[in-house]
């Protein structure tokens, strides 16, 4: 496994990973990710993340947003976690290289809070 910057490319299959994160409805959670992807991919290219297993396939991703007085952890998804243990453990690795030096308040969306707790 190996984790990487998110790429545009890579916009579709963030966006139906992480579709119901977004909404209870998968086809309006899936519209809603994808824009909120590509905002990010725009804003903050540079902490958006995603882990590919040996096939290259996108297991996981995260999506960070610092700003002046919030630190958001926007989205924190792994697929299948308990097959992909590895993706989760480089998510959270790079994620805590991010949080020891914050100096902010930090704001964690539900669903991704919510798999950080399930997978600690």
């Amino acid at each position: 496994m190996k984790i990487r910057n998110m790429k545009v490319n890579d916009v579709e299959t963030v966006a139906r990973m992480v579709a119901l994160d977004h909404d209870n409805s998968l086809e309006k959670g899936y519209r809603e990710a994808k824009e909120h992807t590509i905002n990010h991919l725009r804003i903050v290219p540079q902490h958006c993340y995603v882990v590919e297993n040996s096939h290259e396939q996108i297991v996981a991703v995260m999506v960070l947003h610092p700003q002046d007085k919030v630190f958001e952890v926007e989205d924190f998804h792994v697929k299948e976690i308990q097959r992909n243990k590895e993706a989760l453990a480089l998510l959270k690795e790079k994620l805590w290289k991010y949080l020891d030096d914050v100096k902010t308040e930090v704001l964690c969306c539900p669903y991704a809070i919510k798999r950080l707790i399930e997978s600690h």
